[in-house]
């Protein structure tokens, strides 16, 4: 048996001896499991970067100083240390990205996947 999951809530069973860690699919090691090797490094496949990502969204039409003030209070949140040691801790890698910053972001994430899709020829059904 194998599966891909988000570090966060996988650690708890890598920590305890219940799940066998292969690697991280991010392009970096985690600083929470710092001896688990990346794909690239274990598999030797280069370039790999399959990272789970988290973020806030609002409905269309939200007022941009809405948006803007949410977005600050969450970054000062997630920038002071009893967050970011928890975060951490826990595999995550808090960032608190601008709106503008996170929508290119997703643009990116949505090129690259969408490219393997297409190469890959998954079909929905």
């Amino acid at each position: 048996d194998v599966m891909f999951d988000n570090l966060p809530s996988a650690l708890p069973l890598i920590k305890s001896g219940k799940l066998k860690a292969l690697a991280v699919t991010s392009a970096q090691r985690s600083g929470a499991i710092p001896e688990l090797p990346t794909i690239e490094e274990a598999a030797g496949l280069k370039g790999f970067d399959a990272s789970s990502w988290f973020g806030l969204m609002a409905p269309a039409g939200t007022p941009v100083d809405i948006i803007n003030r949410v977005q600050q209070e969450v970054a000062k949140s997630l920038n002071t240390p009893a967050i970011k040691e928890k975060m951490l801790a826990q595999g995550a890698i808090p960032s608190g990205n601008t709106p503008a910053q996170f929508l290119t972001f997703i643009e990116s994430e949505h090129k690259k996947w969408a490219q393997v899709v297409k190469v890959s020829g998954a079909k929905v059904d």
